[in-house]
């Protein structure tokens, strides 16, 4: 009875304020949907002139892209309410548009921002196609459109110059499962940084602009290199290894398949890949799940989730040798490429360095520590080969139990599932 005496009255004031915050959005949805009835679509402006020409990426981010809409019938905005603007973009001579969507700031009035990742080097055409007034739901968490205007078609033309390229540097480098310690069998690409700057006409590399490309080939922002630290998805973008909120992309993160990045000094290239280990359970359901992607924005990377049972064999303190059972779980697909790209700037002018992630097998990675980037270590990896249970050599593991040889050139049972 105490209980139920201290708990009851708890009860009904929290079920009394759930209900009385579900009829206030109930209430403010309501208000607004009749408010937007009233709602005039007026003549919208851009804020730069047509044909207009920047000289580089940051004279354009200096005063943007928007479109401000006016407000004839002063509509009464909260903060719930923002513009959403579908939208076709030509890039140079294109005729095939690529469809995009920008939007307003909630509270911020009815300046639409067109914060496309845009790339030095190019002319662009944006054509307006459709407008929505929408409202952000608080119950559902989702938005609802008030009332949209298809009739009304704004476009603007402009160029975005950007430094010359006078130099594109093509470096590779290979992985495989066949490294266990990335960090201790480091796979890397030297570069020559003098190279570089001669290209660009500078003493040293500190006076360059250094950062990483997304795949269109525009910069990513330095201030999202702690954020993804090299990290890719499955379609070259830049994603965080750990997931959580992207903010660069604005989404969930996509699942991290590898990464490349490079260090202060300029002069090398490291590559990884995703590789988690756990310790193996035969009781754990057999399945790898990848999330609720398709509640993403753009369309999802079609990521592959592979997992083996990796058996590891050491030796305890009394000289015997043990094995423990590892769930190895990675993302990468052998007999794939994985690319990324780099830009040094300076005095107008940049040097283009591209990498390749050749991501192989354990029999070819110990076939190929001549190619560069490979660390010397991986010369003691045996090239007897991988072999089935059947004892058939063959080029790749495949699904089931496999034989595979280890840095002293043993073999260890590696089970694919």
């Amino acid at each position: 009875m105490p209980c139920k005496t201290i708990f009851q009255p708890i009860q009904i004031t929290l079920f009394m304020k759930h209900k009385l915050l579900l009829a206030i959005v109930s209430l403010m949805t309501l208000c607004t949907t009749v408010q937007a009835k009233d709602f005039e679509w007026g003549t919208a402006t851009w804020n730069i002139d047509d044909q207009q020409t920047f000289q580089n990426i940051d004279e354009l981010n200096l005063v943007g892209i928007t479109l401000t809409y006016t407000n004839p019938a002063n509509f009464q905005l909260t903060f719930f309410n923002m513009l959403a603007v579908n939208y076709d973009l030509y890039v140079d001579d294109e005729t095939e548009p690529i469809k995009a969507m920008a939007s307003s700031e909630p509270g911020k009035g009815l300046a639409v921002n067109f914060d496309y990742n845009y790339v030095e080097g190019h002319k662009y055409r944006i054509v307006t196609t459709e407008a929505l007034l929408v409202q952000a739901n608080i119950a559902t968490h989702t938005t609802d459109t008030l009332t949209s205007n298809t009739t009304d078609s704004y476009s603007i033309s402009f160029e975005i110059k950007g430094p010359d390229l006078v130099k594109t540097i093509e470096v590779e480098s290979v992985m495989s499962l066949a490294i266990t310690d990335q960090e201790a069998q480091l796979t890397y690409s030297k570069l020559d940084v003098n190279e570089i700057c001669q290209a660009l006409g500078i003493e040293t590399i500190t006076e360059a602009n250094v950062c990483g490309l997304n795949v269109n080939g525009s910069y990513c922002p330095t201030e999202y290199n702690s954020i993804f630290d090299g990290w890719r998805d499955a379609d070259g973008e830049y994603t965080k290894w750990g997931g959580g909120w992207d903010p660069y992309h604005s989404h969930n993160a996509y699942p991290a398949v590898y990464c490349v990045k490079i260090n202060e000094s300029s002069d090398t290239l490291k590559y990884y890949f995703y590789d988690y280990w756990t310790t193996y359970d035969p009781e754990k359901p057999d399945s790898i799940g990848g999330g609720s992607l398709q509640q993403a924005k753009r369309r999802a990377p079609e990521t592959h989730y592979n997992s083996i049972v990796w058996d590891w064999e050491w030796t305890d303190s009394l000289g015997n040798k043990q094995v423990t059972q590892y769930e190895r779980r990675y993302r990468c697909d052998e007999g794939s490429d994985y690319k990324a790209s780099f830009a040094f700037v300076a005095n107008d002018k940049m040097v283009r360095v591209n990498a390749t992630m050749h991501f192989v097998s354990q029999e070819q990675y110990a076939e190929l520590v001549t190619v560069e980037g490979i660390p010397a270590s991986a010369a003691t990896f045996s090239r007897k080969g991988i072999y089935n249970m059947s004892g058939q050599r063959v080029s790749t593991l495949g699904r089931g139990l496999n034989m595979v040889p280890d840095n002293s050139g043993s073999y260890r049972k590696v089970l694919l599932r």
